[in-house]
């Protein structure tokens, strides 16, 4: 018999709201009511009040079996309701047809079966990517590791210090980038980008696209005789721009591959390089190349993006010389990097007054409703890396609320204090130009009351981290996405690391706001899962 009665849970993680779910069940003469959260008290307590009913034809539409287990136990055996999982739907109108399918006695289609492949896809080298892969490779699955860069290592290998113990970020990734060029269950695809992904968990097939460095990479050894060659200067992406570089070149010292790429954008085409390298690596005819691979399933650590700050116009950031973003300031203290190391302006003064600004973008209704985590920390770690370079500057701190949640997060906050960093608390509303060019800072003191302004050397902005923009080229279903573009885990408590398609597992900032640490720990995670989905699809076979 039909079932023509739906009750749906509240709760407030759906990829929907209710009340428009119910009113679509409604259209279709489906008597639908929407019920508090199951988890609550008063959502079990109507599901008993439904269950003691003589005529139970209802449908439950909440999550998945494995999330309500313990609350259906509290009911009577034999009072039991049927549960649809919309926990798990990606849309509204995925949700109304995995119910309509259930209120018509039919379940979803079984997905043939198919053979199960044991190699895996991680997409993004980054930490945690690098972490994910390693901990696939080892335990005996052949990784396919994808990506966009010209190396592997993500925004750490840019860092020039971590926290909270302050130690080199390079030396950390560095010894995991070797042993990932290094395993042979890992085959890098570097400067690589996906053009379609189709299938199922245990038989994915994925075409990626190689683009061309017009560099061979079996004979190139990356002695970079080339770049000293080449007379076009273009700016440094890796440096952020703070400092010019050459149109042939590699990324950075310890990049892995260690090879030259040609921004052929800028190529003048001179052929000096060709003539200068021994090795005869350099072909400028290269064209992009195709590889087609089947995966038995997906690692996302496609990470994060950092928030422009150029969008909120009043700190002046693209204006002012000296102000600049939290990573830019990595960069500047960094020892390989524009100033090899030397606290300086972009315009090459000495900083003596600094200034770090929280929230830049993040908590903010305009542009990022949330917290992003890292922010607080890593610019106490910046303060006391100034105060290593200079140790009379004087260093301020502008922040809204101080959140330091980790193992050590809050030592290193009190090791700042002891050491003068000066914490005010109020995020400056202008930051203006002053009469020599330097940053002015007008701030209002929230605890000891008043205004005021600060000229600085250099005001460095904290800026928070957003979703990627750009979807992966999913043909039938992908991963949802939630409302402010990041991947959404299948339940945020216990399926963190799984995504909304079986098969694909997330890890890292691709999901929202991480520090290092957590991220190389999803990384582990989501390998973890990898194993045990393979494992138990290869018993079903």
């Amino acid at each position: 018999m039909t079932r023509r009665k739906v009750l749906i849970c509240a709760c407030p993680d759906l990829a929907m709201d209710g009340r428009e779910l119910a009113a679509r069940l409604q259209q279709a003469g489906v008597q639908a009511e929407l019920a508090p959260p199951l988890c609550t008290p008063d959502g079990l307590a109507r599901l008993k009040k439904l269950a003691a009913g003589k005529a139970r034809p209802w449908l439950v539409g909440a999550c998945g079996p494995e999330v309500q287990a313990g609350f259906f136990r509290a009911l009577a055996p034999e009072a039991r309701l049927p549960v649809v999982d919309v926990r798990s739907c990606a849309d509204l109108e995925a949700a109304v047809g995995a119910l309509t399918l259930a209120l018509e006695g039919r379940q979803q289609p079984e997905i043939p079966a198919v053979p199960v492949c044991r190699e895996v896809l991680v997409v993004g080298g980054g930490v945690g990517g690098c972490q994910a892969a390693l901990d696939l490779a080892n335990a005996g699955f052949k990784v396919y590791l994808a990506e966009s860069s010209l190396s592997i290592g993500g925004t750490m290998a840019q860092l020039d210090k971590t926290f909270p113990t302050l130690d080199c970020s390079i030396c950390i990734l560095g010894p995991k980038l070797v042993e990932v060029a290094a395993h042979p269950n890992i085959e890098l695809l570097s400067y690589a980008s996906l053009s379609r992904i189709a299938g199922q968990a245990g038989s994915f097939e994925v075409e990626v696209t190689i683009k061309p460095r017009y560099v061979n990479m079996s004979k190139c050894v990356g002695c970079a005789t080339c770049t000293t060659v080449c007379p076009v200067i273009v700016p440094s992406r890796w440096n952020l721009g703070l400092k010019p570089r050459k149109c042939i070149r590699i990324i950075f010292a310890q990049a892995v591959p260690l090879r030259a790429t040609i921004e052929k954008d800028y190529c003048i085409d001179c052929q000096m390089c060709v003539a200068a390298c021994e090795h005869q690596a350099i072909n400028l005819l290269y064209r992009p190349s195709q590889r087609r691979l089947t995966v038995g399933a997906i690692v996302l650590a496609t990470g994060a993006r950092p928030f422009d700050p150029g969008i909120k116009s009043e700190y002046g950031y693209g204006r002012i010389p000296g102000v600049v973003t939290n990573l830019e300031f990595e960069r500047i203290v960094c020892a390989t990097g524009p100033t090899l190391g030397s606290l300086i302006t972009p315009g090459g003064q000495p900083v003596r007054r600094l200034a770090f600004i929280q929230c830049v973008g993040s908590r903010d209704r305009r542009f990022l409703p949330y917290c992003s985590g890292y922010c607080c920390t890593a610019s106490i770690k910046e303060a006391m890396l100034a105060l290593e370079h200079e140790p009379e500057a004087e260093v301020t701190i502008f922040y809204n609320d101080i959140r330091t949640s980790g193992k050590g997060f809050e030592e290193l906050y009190l090791r700042a204090q002891a050491a003068g960093v000066r914490f005010i608390k109020g995020l400056p509303g202008q930051i203006r130009a002053g009469e020599d060019g330097g940053p002015i800072i007008c701030f209002e003191d929230q605890e000891r009351g008043g205004r005021g302004e600060l000229a600085v050397d250099m005001a460095v902005l904290a800026v928070g981290i957003e979703a990627q923009g750009e979807p992966l080229p999913f043909v039938d279903l992908a991963p949802a996405r939630d409302g402010l573009g990041f991947y959404q885990a299948r339940h945020p408590i216990l399926h963190p690391l799984e995504s909304t398609l079986p098969g694909v597992f997330l890890a890292g900032t691709c999901q929202g706001p991480r520090d290092i640490s957590e991220t190389v720990c999803q990384g582990s995670g989501a390998a973890a899962r990898v194993i045990r989905l393979l494992t138990d699809l290869a018993g079903k076979s």
